[in-house]
């Protein structure tokens, strides 16, 4: 059985095609937690906390419902089994795993938190994949499965991210865990012409003392490193002359539903 809550240090690339070429790679840490199961989770260590300040923590506030209201409002894992009423009705949800970066020192950004939940047999029949920018917004792409262990999900594009992509296109997500590797894949195209390609993998570890501490000093994470990243591949993309595009208004739902599996995978 694995435990309420799991690191997974990480290699994160992001690949952008066309005029002008960009290519960013660094190594991340992330959570791997399990919605259910919190009260257990914070326990695992003296250095990781759920919903309390410490060196690694974990807010249920910062996502879903909560972070649209502004407040705590629910619960995360009544919140991702409320959407599956919605996409999945009369399909009942019994475990539900989260995928993000933690607070460190009480601070963090999270681009990107993936939510798989799964049926009694242990099957994901849902992902949630929640995209935050930099101007304090959220949104999320809703897939469904339908027993194919690593579908990939086609998405028209509905949020604005970095401002130098419009907001069309469409995206390609896939996620994997499997034998304690992780693997997260959001592929965006422009007319059909590949434009960006993002990907992270690592294998996961046991929430530890010892191991939080080894893995914060291997992947030289610090508190907001994530969204000092971005503003500094912004910067350098800006001296490339990436063609800027303004920020419309963020879309009036909170999420999108995916449309059906393309293919099995992608590379």
């Amino acid at each position: 059985m694995t435990t309420a809550v799991m690191l997974l240090p990480s290699q994160i690339s992001h690949m952008r095609y066309g005029k002008p070429s960009h290519f960013l790679k660094r190594k991340g840490l992330s959570i791997w937690i399990d919605l259910d199961r919190l009260d257990e989770a914070d326990q695992q260590s003296h250095l990781f906390s759920v919903g309390r300040f410490n060196l690694l923590s974990f807010h249920e506030k910062d996502y879903g419902a909560n972070f649209h209201a502004g407040k705590y409002v629910m619960p995360l894992n009544a919140y991702i089994r409320g959407l599956a009423a919605e996409v999945l009705p009369d399909t009942p949800i019994s475990g539900i795993r989260m995928l993000t970066f933690p607070r460190i020192f009480g601070a963090a950004f999270n681009p990107l938190s993936v939510y798989e939940a799964s049926d009694a047999k242990g099957r994901v029949i849902m992902t949630v994949y929640e995209v935050s920018n930099t101007f304090g917004q959220k949104h999320s792409y809703v897939a469904t499965h339908d027993g194919n262990i690593h579908p990939v999900h086609q998405v028209e594009k509905r949020f604005y991210v970095s401002p130098f992509f419009p907001v069309e296109g469409e995206y390609q997500l896939l996620t994997r865990c499997q034998d304690q590797n992780m693997k997260v894949m959001v592929g965006y195209k422009i007319d059909g012409k590949p434009a960006l390609l993002a990907t992270l993998r690592g294998a996961l570890k046991p929430m530890t003392s010892g191991n939080i501490m080894t893995f914060l000093w291997a992947t030289a994470q610090w508190p907001m490193r994530p969204l000092l990243s971005i503003h500094i591949e912004a910067l350098k993309l800006y001296f490339k002359r990436a063609k800027f595009h303004a920020r419309p208004e963020a879309p009036d739902s909170q999420w999108s539903k995916t449309r059906q599996q393309i293919r099995q995978d992608m590379r």
